[in-house]
């Protein structure tokens, strides 16, 4: 099925989920979804993986599987976690074919208020660098389920999703993750 090229300034008012399913036929349309979601796909999986240089090469990944799969999206659900759903399959395997050491996460990319003071940004930083610490000796699904609610503001519904579990599950592993930082933070006399 032809797929008439649109305007630039008609691609943008689209919605994530009529652009998906144009990006199987239409590659303009695909390049505007790759610019709405690089920084938040590469954010996600930068909190699940030990390097950039790894982050970096999962995230284009899952463009490339995005894009050859496009026309597997069929908008039964928001695209949005579709997309989340291919970059947790890409973690998963790579996750398989390599050791099962800890992961060490130094830094989170994340929007920041540029309006604190110098010593707020210090201390917010090294609470940060804390609790990313303890967020790194998490089982990797509660890593996961972690980063998807407050890195990328998912719905439990789309983590669901996403993770192929059911809300239920998502709940418990959010409490459990919640509750094991905040016991790991007062053990830190972090507050």
């Amino acid at each position: 099925m032809a797929v008439a090229a649109l305007e630039d300034d008609e691609i943008q008012q689209l919605t994530d989920e009529a652009l998906a399913l144009r990006a199987g036929s239409d590659l303009a349309a695909f390049t505007e979804l790759y610019s709405r979601y690089l920084c938040r796909i590469y954010g996600f999986v930068r909190s699940q993986t030990p390097d950039e240089a790894t982050a970096e090469d999962l995230t284009a990944q899952t463009f490339f599987r995005a894009l050859t799969g496009a026309t597997s999206f069929k908008g039964d659900g928001s695209y949005r976690a579709w997309l989340f759903r291919i970059a947790h399959n890409t973690i998963v395997t790579w996750r398989g074919t390599h050791a099962k050491a800890p992961l060490a996460v130094e830094e989170v990319p994340e929007h920041t208020d540029p309006s604190p003071s110098p010593a707020s940004i210090v201390v917010a930083g090294e609470e940060r660098s804390i609790v990313w610490r303890l967020v790194s000796a998490l089982a990797p699904a509660q890593r996961e389920v972690l980063g998807l609610r407050y890195l990328e503001d998912l719905s439990t519904e789309e983590i669901a999703q996403v993770t192929r579990r059911s809300r239920g599950a998502v709940r418990i592993l959010l409490h459990r993750a919640r509750n094991a930082l905040r016991k790991a933070l007062e053990e830190k006399g972090v507050s």
